[in-house]
């Protein structure tokens, strides 16, 4: 934490950076930087109100259709925008996006796993949140009460609020270590069957959970690029209207990351870090 407070410093020269750089070469096109969420507790509701409502004050939010339109390059602008993406399905997400989100306009993606969705059990639900959403490395003990999955209804609600849902596979599994092609299927394509003859409504945007290079391979690429019309990855940068849709770049956030180090990542200070990763997807994608 204390190095993050350290790089925080650097943020204003980033900023000061990209001004210029823009002042200089008017032609330069904006990017966007789509910040990546999971489970907000009820302790930390706060701080993510804090986080938002500093973002929404220094920057710009735009909608997933924005977003579409952006990477199709449809719609053109200068500077960074933000988009705001929630993964795993769970029910802290519809209390933000109410009481957080809705007063101040913002529109995100919520990236769902099905089978999360559909348990009932209380233990089957910890079960699922300690071994596949996290893989194992919490027990049920450590899951609390408000990490609920959210139901039918609130993906219906989340939609007739202006949100997007997309698919973050069935079951939350990582796609690199299933080598049955069934299971792949299973995994990536009825997923977002399953939501679209469920939710009555297109399923084009697909996260693979975990996020990271090592989490995706080839073979699951190209199932993919069969069935939906944007990957989303968990990998740090900008994204541009020239690069692949199937590349899509987002940040992690955390709630508790002070305002300075998140404008940090925001402003590209630690995108450096991810260009050979970036470089891994964009072959993938080929």
């Amino acid at each position: 934490m204390r190095l993050r407070y350290l790089a925080s410093y650097t943020a204003p020269a980033f900023y000061l950076f990209r001004k210029m750089r823009s002042f200089l070469n008017r032609n330069h096109s904006g990017g966007v930087k789509i910040l990546l969420y999971h489970h907000i507790p009820k302790n930390k509701k706060e701080l993510f109100k804090n986080q938002i409502n500093y973002l929404a004050n220094n920057y710009q939010f735009i909608t997933p259709v924005q977003f579409r339109d952006f990477i199709g390059g449809r719609y053109s602008f200068s500077g960074i925008k933000l988009l705001i993406t929630f993964d795993d399905g769970f029910k802290s997400n519809l209390a933000v996006a109410e009481e957080i989100l809705k007063p101040l306009g913002i529109k995100g993606i919520f990236f769902i796993p099905p089978d999360f969705i559909e348990l009932i059990d209380n233990e089957r639900q910890k079960d699922f949140i300690s071994q596949k959403i996290y893989d194992g490395e919490i027990t049920n003990s450590c899951i609390t009460s408000d990490m609920k999955p959210l139901t039918w209804q609130d993906l219906e609600y989340l939609l007739e609020q202006g949100h997007t849902i997309g698919s973050h596979t069935k079951t939350h599994s990582r796609l690199s270590n299933l080598h049955s092609k069934d299971e792949l299927y299973d995994e990536i394509i009825e997923s977002g069957d399953l939501l679209e003859k469920k939710l009555g409504v297109p399923i084009d945007y697909f996260a693979y959970p975990f996020g990271n290079i090592d989490s995706i391979n080839k073979p699951a690429m190209e199932l993919i690029k069969q069935r939906y019309r944007y990957c989303f990855s968990g990998i740090r940068g900008i994204n541009s209207p020239s690069q692949s849709s199937y590349t899509i770049l987002r940040d992690t956030v955390y709630i508790d990351d002070p305002p300075m180090y998140v404008r940090l990542i925001i402003e590209g200070g630690i995108d450096s870090l991810y260009r050979r990763k970036i470089l891994r997807l964009l072959e993938l994608a080929k």
